[in-house]
């Protein structure tokens, strides 16, 4: 009988304070918090077990669909085996659970939605399906307690994705993969508190937030590497500019439990300039050059911020008011910039309250 388990997570959009959530950071800030919000652009992984014979030897083949690489290997081979870089993720977390698993014929297959380097946390919403699906597998299928076990298998995530890329990761995009909904995330010593936010409050972000693909992919954890290096070796003016990021996101927090959208697109641009005034290329001309362009399409208020640690990926715009005429603007904006040679697009998204589900099917 084959036992097949589906998983799937959001990934998240981040309002405000990110990079707050790399550790040792968060322990010299203020009441460091992180918002952000998870989205339809599912990562999914999916573990199917089927039997084995004579003919059908005990093997691991992995895939990743939507970068079309494929590996296939003995189980006797793991130990040893190199990964491609799409896979690399899949054999480190294989041989984590490798102890739990019983030698069957394994398939591991992967799919992630997001455009590759938007910054919008789309490995950690892998990791996190992946990490779902390959624990329920290792309980024969029963069901996972995703409130109970999410900050273990959050720590799990970390730690892998950590190895693979070889530089100090954050941990906001494990949580909001794990819960989904509008989060507030705040780190502490010796563990970290995660409150979704009041589920109305997503229907009227949904109305205010656009997303858009720059086109660009960049690399998240360079980035953060030289602003973590920066504020360990105590540069006054990196430091001082993420304790005031600190503070916008504390304030993004009150206006939006207050349900204050002027106060929500102040506090997320307040965040947003002081990030992308720590260091060059955190923003790029081509964003900047699109952005002024929808900017004088308004006279509606709204805030910008580029996802994750900028250099290219995802950006956002937040309007204050709920305007559909100016959303198809500057959805027509971004088909205009694409035509005219910019890779800009708009990314249709719907706002989540759940984070990962996994589902078993036998037979």
């Amino acid at each position: 009988m084959a036992l097949k388990i589906h998983a799937k997570a959001p990934i998240r959009v981040d309002l405000a304070g990110g990079t707050l959530d790399l550790w040792p950071l968060y322990l010299f800030l203020k009441e460091p918090t992180t918002l952000n919000v998870g989205i339809d652009l599912f990562a999914e992984a999916t573990v199917t077990e089927t039997p084995v014979s004579k003919k059908n030897p005990a093997l691991i083949r992995l895939i990743s669909e939507d970068q079309k690489v494929e590996l296939q290997a003995q189980w006797s081979e793991l130990d040893q085996l190199q990964a491609p870089g799409a896979l690399k993720l899949h054999v480190e977390l294989l041989k984590y659970y490798r102890r739990q698993l019983p030698e069957k014929n394994l398939e591991i297959k992967t799919l992630a939605r997001s455009p590759a380097g938007a910054g919008l946390g789309g490995s950690s919403g892998l990791l996190v399906a992946l990490i779902g699906a390959l624990s329920s597998y290792a309980k024969k299928g029963k069901k996972i307690d995703v409130e109970k076990l999410g900050e273990s298998m959050i720590e799990i995530g970390r730690d892998i994705e950590t190895r693979v890329i070889e530089v100090p990761g954050g941990l906001q995009d494990y949580y909001g993969a794990m819960y989904g909904g509008l989060q507030c995330l705040r780190w502490g010593v010796g563990g970290h508190k995660h409150d979704r936010m009041d589920v109305k409050l997503l229907a009227q972000l949904e109305k205010r937030l656009l997303l858009f693909y720059s086109g660009q992919s960049r690399n998240s954890g360079i980035n953060n590497w030289a602003l973590f290096k920066s504020f360990i070796d105590r540069d006054a003016g990196v430091v001082s500019k993420f304790s005031g990021i600190a503070l916008a996101t504390q304030h993004l927090e009150t206006a939006l439990r207050r349900g204050d959208w002027g106060a929500v697109v102040e506090a997320v641009s307040s965040e947003w300039n002081i990030r992308k005034s720590l260091a060059p290329g955190i923003s790029t001309p081509e964003i900047d050059s699109f952005l002024a362009k929808i900017q004088k399409k308004s006279s509606v208020p709204m805030a910008t911020k580029i996802c994750g640690a900028g250099g290219g990926g995802c950006f956002f715009v937040l309007l204050r008011d709920p305007d559909p005429e100016l959303r198809k603007a500057m959805v027509s904006e971004a088909e205009s910039s694409s035509r005219s040679g910019l890779a800009i697009r708009h990314l249709p998204v719907r706002l989540v309250p759940k984070g990962l589900q996994i589902k078993v099917t036998r037979g």
